[in-house]
């Protein structure tokens, strides 16, 4: 099956870091996907709003006592699992500088 989104650097960075919390069972949240990848929230949460309308993500607002603002907790779901799994293994590679060099 083909992949539903075009999987530009940003996307793979963010699928990258559901897939470490997933390993770890543990949904996160946007802030830290940010922190994570180094990309800014218009980054970010766009990438996971359209995650999350394809069906690889799910997202739950966290119910513990903290303070502060209220936080919008994310994770992969089983399909998004594979899939986001599926889709980092098939990225193409970029072939060394110095290859490319020799190549001339």
């Amino acid at each position: 099956m083909p992949v539903p989104i075009r999987l530009t650097t940003p996307t793979r960075d963010v699928l990258g870091v559901l897939l470490e919390a997933a390993a770890e069972s543990t949904p996160t949240y946007g802030l830290e996907v940010i922190q994570a990848t180094g990309h800014g929230s218009g980054t970010v949460y766009p990438i996971l709003r359209r995650l999350e309308s394809i069906g690889w993500v799910r997202s739950h607002w966290d119910e513990t006592e903290t303070t502060g603002p209220r936080r919008r907790l994310v994770e992969l779901t089983a399909e998004g699992e594979s899939q986001a799994t599926a889709a980092l293994a098939n990225r193409q590679r970029p072939r060394p500088i110095l290859r490319w060099i020799e190549a001339l």
